[in-house]
């Protein structure tokens, strides 16, 4: 637990940084929407775990009664591990494989630490998509970016309110089909549990999921969305298309939880 605490305060301090500089560059009510958001996030972050404890007990139960007993946790957007360290707690590897994906090099040796001889981990140095192929990895610019940067994306302007993006690795990364991926996986294992955080590039994937129907194989989602770090009528789409998305996951049966 302490661990996983570490990673999320982390993130929290990453996030204050980031409303001190929309203070600069967009004013005062932008800044005040986005420290709201920071502040409340310790308080977002108790409820969602008593919501993945009981997401994992009633996932125990039904492994409990399955054909395998073993379920697979799919971590779309690794980085040095956080995700993992805090859903680990509650999915435990005794009961569940792991797949850490991360298209983000300067991490892997980072995941590579993660695993042992007692824990089975899968890691994917590539990009979650909705097809197979090769693109330009984005990130903050240079002056703000450090090697192992969480707010990478295959998405240009995936944090427009924020900064102009830069390519933040000079080779291409390998991109491929999530919903193919896990409906792959959904063969070999009882329960497939999905932690998608992937800067902006979630809306495609997402759609991509319902419009195969891959979602009906998900028992739990949780998803960070980006609507918040985009600008004007782009911020209002995206807003609209999370509710589409959060309602046909609950209309399946799949629990779906918002990432933070």
């Amino acid at each position: 637990m302490l661990m996983a605490a570490e990673g999320l305060t982390t993130k929290f301090i990453g996030k204050t940084r980031q409303s001190v500089d929309v203070l600069r560059t967009d004013g005062l009510g932008r800044f005040l929407q986005l420290s709201a958001l920071s502040l409340s996030e310790p308080l977002r972050f108790q409820w969602l775990r008593r919501r993945v404890a009981a997401d994992a007990r009633q996932a125990l139960t039904r492994l409990k009664v399955a054909k395998r007993s073993r379920g697979l946790f799919i971590d779309c957007g690794s980085n040095i591990g956080q995700g993992y360290k805090f859903f680990s707690q509650y999915f435990t590897p005794d009961h569940y494989d792991y797949v850490l994906i991360e298209p983000n090099k300067n991490c892997f040796s980072y995941l590579c630490a993660l695993c042992t001889g007692e824990i089975n981990i899968e890691i994917i140095g590539k990009a979650a998509s909705v097809r197979d192929g090769q693109v330009e990895l984005f990130g903050p610019p240079a002056d703000r970016a450090e090697p192992t940067h969480e707010g990478c994306s295959i998405v240009a302007d995936h944090n427009g309110s924020l900064y102009q993006s830069e390519r933040f690795a000079p080779d291409l990364v390998e991109t491929f089909s999530l919903s193919q991926m896990i409906r792959a996986k959904r063969d070999l294992y009882d329960i497939v549990i999905l932690k998608l955080d992937v800067e902006g590039a979630e809306y495609d994937i997402l759609d991509d999921v319902l419009s195969s129907g891959t979602h009906r194989d998900i028992f739990a989602a949780y998803v960070e969305f980006h609507s918040l770090y985009v600008r004007g009528s782009e911020k209002r789409r995206k807003q609209v298309v999370e509710r589409e998305i959060v309602h046909a996951f609950s209309d399946a049966g799949t629990r779906f939880r918002r990432w933070i």
